[in-house]
């Protein structure tokens, strides 16, 4: 049994050549294919460093010792578990015994015989008195295609993982290169796995290397239009197939520029007491750090002590902070009680509508903690997460308070 599980160091919202010409109807919509194909490059490893990440999924090792024809010699104490690719299963055995190093196996011709199949890098790392196991193993996906893996164990006697005790977690490695052109305009992107109809794709519109949860994410089969054209990317027989919709869009506005040197964006809003917010302008005279959080969020929490050392020191210098939570409908009350007992006096703006709150949106904010330091006056922005998290917080702040006083 699979399911997915995300790791991450912040909180996320989660959400990522052959080529075919036609015409063809799909649920009674017609659409006319594009003229510029999609070129398609397999990578077979390497696709978790280029998108700075992985989400890996479980397999349980849940299954006895008739999936396998071929066992190799010696095992002492083995688990079977099933590793699934798209439509493609592929078993594997851990064998770990109390007095040695564990092993691994991948199925990875999937013929049952788990003898003769490459070699899986399968190393011990020491986690103080526990140890779990990293490593890599490939399977075989068609087409002379061999996709790399990567793969873990938790150790089984960690009492903070008991629930993945009998777990191998696993992530693909491989995916597909894109290059195709909209009205003109050359654009690439990259996929992990093998990409399917109904999931996401990012599309890097602004070219900054760096991927908007909001302006820069297509959903394969459904409709978009980043540059005049309303397009529909698909998967036909493994190929991804770009399309000329039947339905026209409207384009979609480009990601918001929140570099050092911009203008932040202006909003007017309503905080918790009831004060409005013309925002930066109700900050004229004084820099104002743009804090979007969750009572829920680990990383936002973190950072408290930081803010509040921050506040002390330069509050009456100028120096003042808007929060925006990210907390769900029916949670103000909560809220309300996480700012008395944590004591945190600054202003906060709640929706209640949690990843759909309207400025995270217009912030284009797909992970928190997210901050932006803003000078009331420009409007201009000093700071963001590089500069505005962590201990030096404080002296950074002071330093922008002497620039901003000409001191």
């Amino acid at each position: 049994m699979n399911s997915r599980l995300q790791e991450s160091c912040v909180c996320r919202l989660v959400t990522w050549g052959l080529a075919v010409c036609c015409s063809l109807t799909v649920a009674g919509n017609s659409r006319q294919c594009f003229a510029e194909d999609v070129v398609q490059k397999f990578l077979n490893e390497g696709m978790t460093r280029k998108m700075g990440g992985y989400r890996p999924v479980r397999a349980v090792m849940d299954e006895d010792a008739s999936i396998v024809k071929v066992a190799p010699d010696g095992l002492v104490s083995p688990a079977y578990g099933k590793i699934t690719i798209g439509k493609k299963v592929f078993v594997f055995i851990i064998d770990t015994p109390e007095d040695g190093p564990s092993r691994f196996w991948v199925d990875t011709n999937a013929d049952g015989d788990l003898t003769n199949d490459p070699a899986t890098e399968w190393e011990p790392q020491a986690q103080g008195e526990l140890t779990m196991y990293r490593g890599t193993a490939r399977v075989d996906l068609g087409e002379g295609r061999l996709g790399a893996l990567g793969v873990y164990r938790f150790d089984p006697k960690d009492p903070r993982r008991a629930q993945l005790s009998n777990t191998l977690l696993y992530y693909e490695d491989f995916g597909f290169e894109y290059e195709f052109k909209l009205d003109g305009e050359a654009f690439s992107t990259f996929y992990p796995g093998t990409p399917r109809t109904g999931d996401r794709l990012s599309i890097d519109r602004d070219k900054n290397g760096v991927s908007s949860p909001f302006y820069e994410r297509i959903v394969l089969g459904e409709p978009f239009n980043f540059t005049g054209t309303t397009m529909v990317l698909d998967v036909r027989d493994g190929a991804m197939i770009l399309e000329k919709a039947a339905d026209a869009i409207p384009v979609m506005p480009l990601p918001p520029d929140l570099r050092i040197g911009k203008n932040v964006l202006e909003f007017n809003a309503k905080t918790m007491d009831g004060s409005s917010v013309e925002f930066p302008k109700s900050y004229s005279g004084k820099l104002v750090m743009l804090d979007f959080w969750a009572t829920w969020c680990g990383p936002c929490i973190a950072e408290i002590p930081n803010m509040k050392k921050a506040y002390e020191d330069w509050h009456s210098e100028g120096f003042e902070i808007l929060g925006v939570s990210f907390d769900d409908n029916g949670q103000e009350d909560k809220v309300k009680q996480f700012l008395e007992d944590r004591e945190l006096p600054w202003e906060q703006i709640y929706e209640g509508k949690g990843w759909e709150t309207s400025l995270g949106r217009q912030f284009d904010v797909g992970g928190i903690p997210f901050v932006l330091l803003v000078d009331g006056d420009t409007g201009r922005i000093l700071g963001t997460a590089r500069e505005l998290r962590g201990e030096k917080l404080s002296e950074f702040i002071g330093e922008k308070l002497k620039e901003k006083k000409g001191e």
